[in-house]
C-alpha cells in the first residue's frame, strides 16, 4: 500500500496550484511540493498522517489551507471493511435483482432456472405454499361461518374470511395449478395437490358466499329498520290521541309488521324474526281489538241515545200513540244488548 493515494494527491495538488503564483518563485515552490508528494505516492507503508502532509507543504506555503489538509488526510486513510460496503451493496443489489427475475411467474423463465439453480426459486415456492394453505383454511372457515351462521357476528367475521381467502387465491398464479416442485417438497413436505377443478370450486364457493353475505346484510338492515319502526309506533301509540292521530300510529305499526313479514325466511334475520313477529302480532291484535271493541260500543250507545230521545218525546205527547213509544223504547234497547250494556242502566242515564 502506498503512503499517499491518488485521491489525496489530487486534493493537495489542486490547492498547491491555487496557493502559488505564475512566476519563477511560484514555479519553484510547486515543483518542490509536487516532488515531495510524488515521493509519498511511490513509498510503501502506512498512510501519511495529517502532520506529515502538513510538514510537506507548510514550509513552502505557510498559508496552505488547513481544511484541505484535513480532507486529504481523511481521503488517504485505508478503507478497511467500510470501504467494501459499496462493492458489497452493488453485489447484493445485483443478486436481489437476479432472484427477483428468476421468481417471475413465467414458466419460460422458471423452467430453465429450476433445472440449473432451483434454489433461486425458493422465495416463490414459499409464497405459493403459504398462499395455498391459507386459501384452503380460510375457505373452510368462511363456509362454516356464512352458511351455518347463528348470529350477525358470524356473518361479519365470515365476510372477513371470504375477503382474505380471495386475496390468497389471487396470489396463486394460474401456471401453479397442478405444478409441484419436487426439490422444494422433498425438504419441506408441501401438500400441494391443487388441481384446476379445485381452484374453480374454491372460486365458485367464494362467489356463492359473497352472494349469501350480501343477502344477509340486506336482511339484517331490513330487520333493524322494521324493529326501529315498531318500537317507535309503540311509543307513539302511548301518546296518541283517540281518533285520527291514533289511527295513523296504528297504520305505521301495521306497516312495521308487514316489513318484518317480508324478510326472507331463508336468511338468518328471517329465522330470527319469526319469534319476535308472533309476539309483535299478538300485541298489535290485542291493542287494535280493544280499540275496535270500544268504537263499536260507542256506536251502539249513540244509536240507543237517539232511540231513547225519540221515545221520551213521544211519551210526553197525548196518549194517542202509546204503542209507538213502546216500540221506540224496544228499538232503543237492541243496540244496548249488542253493546253488552243493560237497557235499564242506559234508561237511567236519561231518567
Amino acid at each position: 500500500m502506498h503512503r499517499l493515494n491518488n485521491r489525496a494527491f489530487n486534493i493537495l495538488l489542486a490547492e498547491v496550484f491555487k496557493c502559488t503564483r505564475n512566476n519563477a518563485v511560484g514555479k519553484v515552490q510547486r515543483d518542490i511540493i509536487i516532488k515531495r508528494l510524488e515521493k509519498l505516492r511511490k513509498q510503501d507503508g502506512p498512510p501519511a498522517s495529517l502532520e506529515e502532509l502538513r510538514a510537506t507543504v507548510i514550509d513552502m506555503l505557510p498559508n496552505f489551507s488547513e481544511k484541505v489538509l484535513k480532507s486529504a488526510a481523511q481521503s488517504n486513510r485505508p478503507a478497511g471493511m467500510w470501504g467494501l460496503i459499496p462493492a458489497v451493496g452493488v453485489l447484493l443489489a445485483g443478486a436481489a435483482g437476479l432472484v427477483w427475475f428468476a421468481n417471475l411467474p413465467y414458466p419460460m423463465i422458471r423452467k430453465p432456472i429450476a433445472k440449473v439453480a432451483p434454489i433461486l426459486l425458493f422465495p416463490s415456492y414459499m409464497s405459493m405454499d403459504y398462499n395455498y394453505r391459507q386459501a384452503i383454511a380460510l375457505v373452510e372457515q368462511a363456509d362454516q361461518l356464512v352458511n351455518q351462521a347463528t348470529s350477525p357476528a358470524d356473518i361479519e367475521l365470515g365476510e372477513q374470511k371470504v375477503k382474505a381467502a380471495q386475496k390468497h387465491l389471487d396470489s396463486l398464479p394460474v401456471w401453479f395449478l397442478e405444478y409441484q416442485p419436487g426439490w422444494y417438497c422433498s425438504f419441506l413436505s408441501c401438500i400441494w395437490k391443487f388441481t384446476l377443478d379445485e381452484f374453480e370450486t374454491a372460486r365458485k364457493s367464494i362467489g356463492r358466499m359473497e352472494a349469501v353475505i350480501f343477502q344477509e346484510q340486506n336482511a339484517q338492515k331490513q330487520l333493524s329498520e322494521a324493529e326501529t319502526a315498531l318500537a317507535r309506533a309503540k311509543q307513539q301509540y302511548q301518546q296518541a290521541k283517540p281518533g285520527t292521530e291514533q289511527q295513523q300510529v296504528i297504520s305505521a305499526w301495521r306497516a312495521a309488521l308487514d316489513q318484518m313479514q317480508q324478510i326472507p325466511e331463508s336468511t338468518l334475520a328471517g329465522r330470527m324474526v319469526q319469534k319476535k313477529l308472533l309476539a309483535a302480532q299478538r300485541d298489535f291484535e290485542t291493542v287494535v281489538g280493544n280499540i275496535s271493541s270500544r268504537a263499536q260500543t260507542n256506536i251502539h250507545i249513540e244509536a240507543a241515545k237517539k232511540y231513547a230521545m225519540v221515545a221520551a218525546q213521544s211519551s210526553q205527547n197525548p196518549p194517542t200513540q202509546p204503542r209507538s213509544g213502546v216500540k221506540l223504547w224496544s228499538s232503543g234497547s237492541k243496540p244496548l244488548e249488542n253493546s253488552n250494556m243493560c237497557p235499564h242502566k242506559m234508561r237511567g242515564m236519561w231518567m
